[in-house]
């Protein structure tokens, strides 16, 4: 009986667990999300397929529309709120007619509704893609980053966004979006799954956990005992993307879109003691703001900022 002590253990373990994943309403599947007006190509732009390639340097042209998009507009199926598909449309409609400032303007619309209507997250951040599209058609790169990075962040499955950001950070001097390092790879490799998708990924770790450890408990054996060690350390595989979502939680991700950089100060005015500066691309956590002025958090410090030097990351 005492053998087998590790494998009911185990399987308690991996029983509480997914019960509480269950009853805590975290293991939700993800709402399909309707795909609104496709992102349209910037005048003499071709469409590239994304991956072709090493995006950074190749000076190949941003994906003119997302994965599985026709090159005409497409019939927007219906979602939350009419009016921000509406809006959508309207915003590609004009963005092939050449009115781009008021493509741009039905856009923003749009994605205001959107949020205003608790929209699948997949849809704004295809809004949020259109308007990185438009940026890097008017030269502004560093924005076009930040609208770039807002969509992935919202959808980390949006291929043709994570293709065009590498490009966009390439045109405007920064480096790729991960390091070479081995947690910045795991950091990446987890926000690739949605938050719906991370809490089923550590739900299938906890049900095998607990069916290694019921096994072990019910039959014992050396290969028995071996499973229950392997799935055992592959745990953090399972759960490490839930970790990185639940973490996020109630922070608000700002970026530095100044392509000089900004000077962190001590208070919110202009000749206040200079305490630092962050490079352009930087994320940092909104903490506050006064008008003209954002309180962000840099290393477990407070620091201000001026407004107008970052780009709001949640969509």
């Amino acid at each position: 009986m005492g053998r087998n002590v590790a494998g009911r253990a185990a399987a308690a373990v991996g029983w509480i667990v997914g019960c509480w994943l269950l009853s805590s309403g975290l293991a939700v599947a993800p709402a399909a999300a309707p795909a609104v007006a496709p992102a349209v190509a910037p005048a003499g732009a071709p469409a590239v397929a994304p991956g072709a390639g090493s995006a950074a340097g190749s000076g190949r042209a941003l994906v003119a529309a997302p994965a599985g998009a026709s090159q005409g507009l497409e019939e927007a199926v219906p979602g939350p709120d009419v009016r921000a598909e509406a809006g959508a449309d309207r915003g590609s409609a004009l963005w092939r007619a050449g009115d781009r400032d008021g493509a741009v303007a039905a856009w923003m619309a749009a994605l205001d509704e959107a949020g205003a209507a608790g929209a699948p997250l997949q849809e704004r951040a295809r809004l949020a893609y259109n308007l990185g599209v438009s940026e890097a058609a008017r030269g502004e790169a560093m924005r076009s980053v930040a609208w770039f990075e807002a969509a992935l962040r919202a959808a980390p499955g949006l291929g043709d966004a994570r293709y065009n950001l590498d490009l966009a950070r390439a045109e405007a001097g920064l480096g790729p979006r991960t390091g070479d390092g081995l947690l910045e790879s795991l950091e990446a490799a987890s926000g690739a799954l949605t938050p719906g998708e991370s809490e089923w990924l550590a739900l299938l770790g906890a049900l095998l956990f607990a069916g290694a450890g019921l096994l072990e408990a019910l039959r014992g054996g050396r290969w028995a005992r071996r499973w229950l060690v392997l799935v055992a350390v592959s745990q953090p595989v399972f759960f490490a993307p839930l970790a990185l979502h639940l973490s996020e939680r109630g922070s608000e991700p700002f970026m530095v879109i100044d392509p000089a950089g900004v000077q962190l100060r001590a208070a919110p005015e202009a000749g206040a003691e200079r305490v630092g500066s962050l490079p352009a691309g930087e994320v940092v956590s909104y903490l506050d703001k006064l008008p003209g002025w954002t309180k962000v958090r840099v290393g477990g410090e407070a620091r201000w900022v001026p407004s107008e030097a970052l780009f709001e990351l949640r969509l």
